[in-house]
């Protein structure tokens, strides 16, 4: 039976669910400190200022287990957009982005540089009545790929899909090498709901993209007796896409279960929100209705986007 559309769904829901599970500890730099105070079960915690002194970025003060970061956000925004206009449009995409997170906007939390300085941009771009288009800032941090996977989603059989991806990545992050590293996580989406497996998707991207994509999975995959902490460390437990896609692409490949994957990640600590994004997509898609599948109790404390459920989901 053909379950691409419900691994699609998956996908989503994936990333949502990973991004909730990594938000207690996101953005704490200390591995030890992580094992310490949550254990091999570190998920769905409630953000506590303590854990973070002198080793971390305490940015969630006020929310609670199961809340979105603003990466999870992000992602809704897209959502919105897509529900709303029923296939992707820059303009509406846009228009939902402000209603997130511009003067006045429904969230209430976080806001990185790349979704301050976009929205800067729009609001200069608007004085000098200028169109409202690539208006990103040159950036190559995680939330270049944050929003991506709704639409992935909803159109991973169209061949407009990579002028849709760039369209959409260069709202918020208007770089040449961002957009690179989404048409290339892109690709992984659409393997693991075609249904291939987490390795399997890694492999068909190293097959498929730039020299550059192919040698950053080369680096990720090699050294494979590191364990995935220490691979952290050598990859660098950072924002940026130079780190982050080498790390989430060995926590990938090597993940049993969609519940191991996401342990790991927030085990290796720093940005593991941004990263929980798409390794919770890739890995719910791969792993639907399998052993390895989102653990019903996870599902249970996440709270999902009522936009969620009325995706477009081709």
């Amino acid at each position: 039976m053909d379950n691409h559309k419900e691994r699609a769904f998956y996908a989503v829901v994936g990333a949502l669910v990973g991004d909730a599970a990594s938000m207690g500890l996101h953005w704490l730099y200390d591995q030890e400190r992580i094992l310490h105070v949550a254990g091999f079960e570190p998920e769905f915690r409630s953000p506590n200022q303590f854990d973070y002194q002198d080793k971390g970025y305490f940015a969630h003060q006020g929310k609670t287990a199961g809340e979105q970061s603003q990466y999870g956000a992000q992602l809704l925004a897209m959502v919105d957009s897509l529900v709303d206009n029923q296939k992707y449009d820059e303009a509406s995409y846009i228009k939902h982005f402000r209603f997130w997170f511009d003067f006045g906007g429904s969230w209430k939390g976080y806001i990185d540089k790349a979704t301050r300085m976009s929205l800067l941009n729009i609001h200069q771009l608007e004085l000098a009545n200028a169109p409202i288009t690539a208006c990103g800032a040159d950036d190559t941090q995680l939330p270049t790929v944050s929003k991506i996977i709704p639409l992935i989603a909803c159109t991973y059989t169209s061949h407009t899909l990579p002028a849709m991806v760039e369209s959409a990545v260069r709202v918020t992050n208007n770089n040449d090498k961002a957009v690179e590293w989404a048409q290339a996580i892109t690709l992984l989406v659409q393997a693991a709901i075609q249904g291939n497996s987490p390795l399997q998707s890694v492999e068909m991207v190293r097959q498929t993209c730039s020299k550059f994509i192919h040698d950053q999975i080369d680096e990720a995959l090699a050294d494979p007796e590191l364990s995935i902490t220490d691979a952290a460390k050598k990859f660098g437990l950072h924002c940026e896409l130079s780190a982050a896609f080498p790390l989430l692409i060995r926590i990938i490949a090597g993940a049993q279960s969609y519940q191991q994957g996401i342990r790991d990640n927030i085990l290796c600590g720093g940005d593991s929100c941004g990263r929980a994004i798409v390794i919770g997509a890739v890995l719910a898609a791969c792993f639907y209705e399998g052993d390895g599948e989102i653990p019903t109790e996870w599902l249970k404390q996440v709270e999902l986007n009522g936009g969620v459920l009325s995706l477009p989901i081709e």
